[in-house]
């Protein structure tokens, strides 16, 4: 499965959104493997329109996701077994 995961990094801060980190943390503890990448200002609008609103985007083979979703991570997991 591919799994590629978009975030933002705050600018006054230089560090990745709270929900990136905690979103590749989870990922990172169930040992499912994804690709990272800084969102750019034409994929931002793009989610934006699609109705993303959060970040960080999940997208996955049979999935989309907006923010911090722990539930949808469990069901990668399941996806995984």
């Amino acid at each position: 499965m591919t799994i590629t995961i978009y975030t933002i990094t705050d600018e006054n801060t230089g560090r990745e959104c709270t929900n990136c980190t905690a979103t590749k943390k989870a990922l990172d503890r169930k040992g499912i493997t994804y690709q990272s990448r800084e969102m750019t200002d034409v994929e931002r609008e793009a989610f934006r329109k699609a109705g993303h609103l959060a970040a960080p985007v999940v997208i996955t083979d049979t999935d989309t996701w907006a923010g911090f979703r722990p539930d949808k991570i469990l069901t990668l997991t399941a996806k995984e077994s």
